[in-house]
């Protein structure tokens, strides 16, 4: 059975960057009700959020092509955070490994 470490399809693809735009409210809620211990996650809420939003919207035009563009350039705010500040790291690893290395052959 081969590892999963990206998206196999268009359609997955969407699902993964809908799923972690849910985590991001989740977070920002998480925020909210405890910001003394979410410093860090407070930082990169609104950049994923946007830079998510701004990926999802270009996926579903018909002129997206996995590893072309910079449409990941926002995750570089990731790179002094904390994964452990993350919950939904492995999803944000997958979507920009698809993005990189294109689909996923089934």
């Amino acid at each position: 059975m081969a590892v999963r470490n990206r998206a196999r399809s268009k359609d997955e693809f969407i699902y993964l960057i809908n799923q972690a735009l849910d985590e991001i409210f989740d977070l920002r809620a998480a925020i909210e009700y405890d910001e003394e211990f979410m410093g860090d996650a407070a930082q990169i809420v609104e950049p994923l959020n946007n830079g998510l939003s701004r990926l999802l919207s270009t996926v579903k035009c018909a002129a997206y092509q996995p590893g072309e563009g910079d449409y990941l350039d926002f995750l570089h705010i990731l790179k002094n955070t904390d994964q452990r500040a993350i919950p939904f790291w492995t999803v944000l690893k997958l979507i920009l490994d698809t993005h990189t290395n294109g689909y996923q052959e089934k």
